[in-house]
Order: C-alpha cells, then structure tokens, then sequence
C-alpha cells in the first residue's frame, strides 16, 4: 500500500519552555506549510488578532513575539501605541517578511522610525527575518539588530518539500497521478515535467500576475515587437497607466498594455506558486518575470522554475540573479541564450538602496530591450533541434533542482537555529520516505 505523509507531520518542531505571543493575522513562522517552522501544534502559543483582544494581555512579558512585518508597517500608530499602553513586553521581537523581502529598506524604516514598536515592547534583541546575505547597506542604521543571512533563502523555502502551493494537491499511486487535498500525501513531491522532445507550440511563455513596472514594460515590448502570438503570455492585473516617467520625463508615453489572460486560465487566477503544466510543456522558453528588479536581491520560487520544466532560461529579475543562478550550479545555455539583459551597465544607469518603482522601472526600461531582441533572434533558430539536442543538460538542472531544494535543503533548521537556538526540536520526515511526481 502506498504510504502518506500529511502535511502536518512532514516537518514540524517544538519550542521548549519559552512563552510565545504570535500576532495575527499573517503570523506565517509556526504554519505547516509554505515556509513556516509548523510549532502551532506542540507548542503552547497565545495569539493576538488585530489588537481586538489586546487589553486580555495586559502587564504580560513574553519571551518571544512574532510578527509579519506587513502587519507592524501597516498598522495605526494609535494601534501599535496599545502595547506601550497595556506594558506587553518580550525578550525577543521576531520580524517576519523572508517572502516578501524587498521593500526592506522602507520597511525598516516604518517599524523602527516611524511606529518604534521596538521600543514600544521594550524587545532586549530583534531579529529580522528576510531573504537576503548582504545587509552591509542597511546593517549600520540598525546595529542592534540581528538579520537572517542565507543565500537562495526564499526559494529554497518556496521549492522545500513542505511548500503544499507547489508540491501539493497530487499523488501518485500505482503509476497514475491524481488530485488530493494539499495536506494530504503531503510525502509526494512534484519534482518537475518529464521530457517531451515533440515539438511544441510556443517559442516561450511569460506568466505575470500582479502588477510590476518590468513585468507592464516586457509586455509593452513584447506588443510593439509583434511577439505575442510567439508565447504564451499572460498578465492578469495590469495597470491602468497609460505611461511612464521618471523625474516627471516620461521615457513611454505610451504604454500598449492590457489584461491578458490564456484560454485555461479563463479570466481566473490560479496557483501562481505551482508548476504551470501546459504552459511548461507546451513551450521552449520561460521568460521568468520575478517579484523584484530593484537593488535588494530577492529571489523567488519562480526564478526555479525554468529548471523545474526543462526549459531554457530567460530570467528578469534583479541585478546579477542569471550569475547568482550560475554560481550555485544551475546551466543557463550561456553558448544558446544571450544573458546580457541580466548585466546593469548602460551609463545611465541610477540605482538606490530605497524601494523607488519609478526609478526602478527606469532601470528596467534600459535592460529589456536587450531581452526582446534576444527573443528575436531565438525565434529565427532551429530551436527545436537545439532542445532535443540538450536534453542532458536539462536533466541535469532538474535534478539540481532536486538536490538543492529537496535532498540537501536545510533552510528551514538554519530559520529555526537563528530564532530560537537550543530551545528548538526538529520532527524532520528522511528523503528516502519521499517520493517524486513528475508531471
């Protein structure tokens, strides 16, 4: 019989004898899934929901409390003033935003200068936990506190055995794959697409969902160079600028974009996070539109994805992330594919530590014309024949994939070290009681 795993026992841990107030909503670190460290059921937490029942904790001292940062930067002052009211104190603040890191600098910013909620809960230590290994930019207006520093965190937290978004819904037994719930044989682990050397009925596909100054711009080029009808494009929630401008000069003044959708998606938003199968299999080329191309380094499960799928890589996303790809093994077809659209070097080029979208999207606006003539030039090859021609080499990359997600992946103990030390036990299921899908 085939075995299951469940979600909740995958990977789980036990924080011992430590008082912790975890506030919600957002409060990802003690999930199950996605990337959390799943304590919420061995350990004994309080929890605070929107300050509603804050006045219940009133003169309490915790050793540890745990936030989203979204939750802290978007609150009222008179809201986070209520913890200094009701003297709710911790040893530790714990700051959460490892997935959705790049607006550190203005966040920080908002928590320590604006609201100092810090100080407000009287934190001996702070921890800061998002996807970065440089903090040497912003290190030194904060000096009192701790950042988590890991390279290729987020998405070897969004790629990890636990992420149900990706690795969840399917089993496989007796050959065939079926759906399931997401928490369910949770043990099944989708490990990418099976080889189809057919050929196949795109070029390249882009999938774009929210709205991002590069993510309007690569559609505005790919539109004025006639390569729509070449992939597979989406991009679900486009804005509603007509052009853009920075400094007040406008370097598009006249943005052709609009919401596109493909035939399957059929208006509706899907599981951005999974692996698109028709998409993938249907197409040579993935043009990876990531979170950010701003200057903090943040990757996602997405820029993955090419590697995933067997597919040639073609990855906007910030600064250097085609060469960070490279360093930790990953073949980008440097001898088939151009990368110079990865490279910042035109003279103009401007850059800041802050979150600037009008300034980034002018940086953007330097760099992704070199990614639609590369896209040109591919559609003139025998792209076919070069893809079957490299299969190895796409294996390769996917079975990297495995290894440095799956097999040697050991993001999630580096999380639980750095928060919460020797007071942290692992429940951890062995990868030989994994078993991989492919699609």
């Amino acid at each position: 019989m085939e075995r299951e795993i469940r979600l909740l026992d995958l990977f789980k841990t036990k924080i011992h004898n430590k008082k912790i107030l975890l506030l919600e909503p957002n409060c990802d670190l003690q999930n199950p899934g996605f990337c959390g460290l799943n304590f919420f059921e061995t350990t004994d937490c309080s929890t605070l929901t929107n300050v509603t029942n804050i006045e219940s904790f009133k003169n309490t001292h915790w050793d540890y409390i745990i936030c989203h940062v979204f939750h802290i930067r978007n609150m009222r002052k008179s809201n986070t003033s209520l913890f200094e009211k009701y003297n709710i104190t911790c040893d530790t603040l714990v700051l959460d935003e490892v997935g959705e890191g790049f607006s550190i600098s203005h966040d920080a910013y908002r928590v320590f200068e604006e609201h100092k909620f810090h100080k407000k809960v009287k934190a001996k230590n702070v921890k800061w936990l998002s996807p970065f290994y440089d903090y040497s930019d912003i290190q030194a207006l904060y000096p009192n506190v701790e950042f988590f520093s890991e390279q290729f965190t987020t998405p070897l937290l969004f790629g990890g055995k636990t992420n149900h978004m990706i690795h969840g819904g399917l089993k496989e037994v007796n050959g065939k794959i079926e759906r399931c719930d997401s928490f369910d044989y949770a043990n099944h682990i989708v490990a990418g697409l099976n080889w189809r050397p057919e050929e196949k009925e795109k070029l390249f596909m882009s999938l774009n969902n929210d709205e991002r100054r590069h993510r309007t711009l690569l559609i505005h080029y790919l539109t004025e160079e006639n390569l729509l009808e070449k992939g597979y494009v989406s991009y679900l929630k486009p804005p509603s600028e007509t052009f853009l401008e920075f400094e007040n000069v406008p370097y598009i003044e006249k943005l052709n974009v609009k919401r596109y959708t493909l035939p399957w998606e059929d208006g509706i938003e899907l599981n951005r996070f999974g692996i698109q199968e028709y998409a993938a299999k249907s197409t040579y080329i993935d043009v990876v539109t990531e979170s950010s191309t701003g200057h903090w380094p943040f990757k996602t499960e997405k820029c993955l994805k090419p590697f995933y799928n067997l597919q040639f890589p073609i990855i906007l996303g910030h600064h250097g992330i085609v060469q960070d790809l490279r360093d930790i093994g990953f073949d980008l077809f440097d001898d088939i594919i151009n990368h110079e659209y990865d490279r910042n070097d035109h003279p103009k080029h401007k850059i800041t530590i802050n979150q600037n979208l009008e300034k980034d999207g002018w940086n953007d606006n330097l760099r992704i014309p070199r990614l639609i003539d590369e896209l040109k030039r591919l559609s003139t090859i025998d792209i076919k024949k070069i893809y079957e021609d490299n299969k190895e080499r796409f294996i390769k990359n996917q079975e990297l994939v495995w290894k440095l997600t799956i097999e040697n992946n050991d993001i999630l103990y580096k999380l639980g070290d750095f928060v919460f030390g020797n007071d942290i036990e692992y429940f951890d299921t062995p990868t030989e009681h994994l078993k991989k899908i492919y699609l």
